[in-house]
């Protein structure tokens, strides 16, 4: 258990109207110190503060985002890996650049921040620790209004309003967001593809100090959970790293914010004011409670903040004069947080499965020791593993005899041998008893059973005899089959068996092989375009065909899960108009009862729309379910369907250079599916080779801008409106 502070760095934005009078910032000593002047409105008794010093654990001025990765998040991606809990948060005023430093800027690629810059340090991490197995999953969280969504939820399906995300503590203090999607990321781009699916969905909005301002707080969770795949792999670390985006705090005197960004700059305040005073309760140690529960936001960082985790803060601030009263604000939260003690540790489990096959496994062994003693003690009946059948029955036996007096005593060589010895006693009780009770009229129909057989008799009695009588009054009996009752074997089976496979044939499991006679020296080489395609109907028929198969796959499901999205929005609206209903008949058969009674009376008719909605509720959650696996189905199949382009354009280039050995520069470049490129796919691998020659660990990066981009049509950032009721939030071009 290692116990320390929460880490503190102030990051000054860049502007051309710095205050360097009032604001002087000293990175050496990694202090700020703020001179203002006394406003002479006030009269001549002015009792304001003008000097403030503060001292920080990191101060960045005009610093890069490189720069302000190494210094702040370095260390805590590093103990993720290890197995502690880690958590990033960013805090300051609207406008101060809190999400450019957790998200980056989408110009360049050296603009991006310290969320994607983390990504891919997990992704390096894992790639250099090859004797250890890594899971790493990524949830997205959202707090708007006081209100929890998913920015990773299926796009397109419209939330229940009771399946609302819930904040869950368990006993050892640890916080998870209950209904919230946890998606797995197997590779670096996978991972990319997320944080800006996720970013695209961010409610932002525009006012006079922020044309992209975030109106909600949002929280990107990275889960990594690493095992060894060298030494005992039934410990697992399992370790989050949470990077927090706060809203800025705002002062509507000088945002002019009305409406509904007026009403969200309400809800950011209050969540921020909460937080204040969570940090100032952990601050004092003569404070026993600390109100996590005033807020979302609080409960949700109760965990980052005194609690089992690694934690840094970047207290963002602007450095002009008119901003100078929310510095020194900001200045002054930073400084309390510097005071707030964190205990991190490192976070083992184990896996149930693994424990149960090591506990198998020592059972075998000791099962081995005690037979090696019995062996020495000259104990050789001692029996440890449950009796079969065989034996169960040797023990029923050997209790008729001590039963009838045939043996004096029974020899006890083990406590699982007294066990089932009582066991079979019970068992011969039972029988006892039944057949006291029952006994005479079994007699009576075994001796009808026979009289029947005798009178019938002839062969098929004697073949029958025996089958399904009783044995010995000991149990029921199914007989001995005669030895003649053999199947009788099928025709065409003996045809198959004695008839060899001719010349030419193919068997189920052997393919027909199409040889595809090799161009001979001088001859004219075709067009590629030509040899694709006879290769697709050759050589490469098979990968051909199951590429088609695969997006005929892919198709089907695509257009499942678009029926599956309407018939939620359907089952929803139905939920809605029928709450409705409900709620106006109860408030009319309020308004007809008398005042003195105060049961509510439910008729027929609301019972049945009360009925109805419960329906469509099971209905809309068993769709949802639906739904949640097809798009995992049709994910899986666009791999599958990546996979075989790939492969086929990589077994064509191959067999391509070994038919035609000239190599010949043909007209246009072929795509995976042998046709020619357009000028946007021309580009697209253009762009892969320049960024490869440039940054060849940028190219996750950039492919998960450019997809998020095409579905979208808007960048990372763009700007999205949060509107009630939907599950994501529509981008506004």
């Amino acid at each position: 258990m290692t116990k320390s502070s929460v880490r503190v760095c102030v990051r000054t934005r860049p502007t051309a109207q710095f205050a360097h009078d009032q604001l002087i910032v000293k990175p050496e000593s990694r202090t700020i110190e703020v001179n203002l002047k006394k406003n002479p409105a006030m009269g001549v008794v002015n009792n304001m503060r003008e000097n403030y010093t503060f001292k920080f654990d990191g101060l960045l001025h005009n610093s890069s985002q490189e720069t302000v990765y190494h210094e702040c998040m370095d260390e805590i991606v590093q103990g993720v890996i290890k197995g502690y809990n880690g958590t990033m948060l960013a805090y300051g005023q609207t406008g101060a650049g809190k999400t450019y430093t957790m998200s980056g800027g989408t110009e360049s690629y050296k603009a991006r921040g310290c969320i994607p810059r983390a990504i891919q340090q997990v992704f390096g991490e894992v790639s250099a620790r090859p004797d250890q197995s890594f899971t790493i999953r990524m949830s997205y969280l959202e707090i708007y209004n006081e209100t929890l969504f998913d920015l990773l939820a299926p796009a397109g399906v419209i939330a229940e309003e009771n399946s609302e995300l819930q904040v869950i503590e368990d006993s050892k203090g640890g916080i998870t967001i209950k209904g919230l999607t946890v998606e797995t990321a197997n590779t670096e781009e996978e991972a990319m593809n997320l944080f800006f699916e996720g970013e695209t969905n961010r409610a932002i909005a525009e006012h006079q100090l922020n044309s992209s301002s975030s109106r909600s707080h949002c929280i990107l969770t990275v889960h990594v959970e690493s095992r060894s795949r060298v030494e005992s792999a039934d410990r697992v670390l399992v370790s989050k790293l949470n990077m927090v985006d706060l809203a800025g705090s705002e002062r509507v005197s000088k945002t002019q914010s009305t409406g509904a960004i007026l009403r969200e700059a309400m809800y950011i305040n209050k969540s921020l004011s909460f937080l204040e005073q969570c940090v100032n309760a952990l601050a004092d140690r003569g404070r026993e409670h600390v109100p996590f529960r005033q807020s979302k936001l609080t409960h949700v960082l109760k965990d980052s903040l005194g609690g089992n985790c690694r934690t840094t803060m970047i207290a963002n601030i602007w450095g002009e004069s008119s901003q100078l009263e929310e510095t020194i604000s900001t200045l002054n939260f930073a400084t309390r947080m510097m005071r707030v003690k964190n205990e991190a540790i490192v976070n083992v489990k184990m896996d149930a499965n693994l424990l149960v096959k090591k506990y198998e496994q020592e059972i075998r062994e000791l099962k081995q020791e005690l037979a090696m003693h019995d062996a020495l003690s000259d104990r050789k009946d001692v029996q440890y593993d449950p009796y079969s059948e065989e034996q169960k029955y040797e023990i029923a036996q050997t209790i008729r005899a001590y039963c009838r007096g045939e043996m004096e005593e029974i020899q006890i060589q083990s406590m699982r041998q007294v066990r089932e010895l009582l066991q079979q006693f019970k068992h011969l009780y039972n029988s006892a008893v039944f057949d006291a009770n029952n006994g005479r009229a079994s007699a009576a129909a075994v001796e009808g059973q026979q009289d029947e057989g005798e009178e019938g008799g002839g062969e098929e009695a004697s073949k029958t005899a025996g089958i399904g009588q009783l044995a010995d009054r000991d149990g029921f009996s199914i007989g001995r089959a005669p030895d003649a009752a053999v199947p009788e074997t099928s025709v065409k089976t003996a045809e198959l068996q004695r008839s060899p496979l001719k010349q030419g044939a193919t068997s189920e499991n052997q393919s027909p092989k199409k040889v595809v006679k090799k161009a001979p020296p001088g001859a004219a080489k075709p067009d590629k375009n030509q040899a694709f395609e006879e290769y697709k109907a050759t050589v490469g028929s098979k990968t051909h065909a199951g590429l088609r198969d695969n997006l005929a796959a892919l198709k089907d499901k695509k257009a499942n899960q678009r029926e599956l999205a309407l018939s939620i929005n359907k089952c929803k609206k139905e939920i809605d108009e029928l709450t409705v209903q409900i709620q106006v008949r109860r408030e009319t058969t309020v308004d007809k009862q008398d005042e003195s009674s105060r049961e509510l009376v439910v008729d027929e008719e609301e019972f049945a729309l009360v009925r109805t909605l419960k329906e469509r509720k099971q209905a809309y959650r068993t769709s949802f379910e639906e739904l949640k696996v097809c798009k995992s189905e049709v994910e899986y199949l666009n791999k599958l369907a990546e996979q075989a382009r790939a492969k086929l354009v990589l077994d064509f280039e191959s067999w391509y250079k070994q038919e035609y050995e000239d190599e010949e520069e043909v007209n246009g470049v072929e795509n995976v599916d042998g046709e020619v490129m357009d000028d946007a796919e021309k580009f697209d691998r253009l762009e892969v080779e320049r960024v490869m020659a440039e940054d060849p660990d940028s190219l996750a990066y950039h492919n998960a801008a450019k997809n998020v981009f095409r579905k979208t049509g808007v960048g990372a950032r763009g700007k999205s409106k949060r509107v009630k009721g939907e599950a994501n939030p529509q981008p506004i071009v």
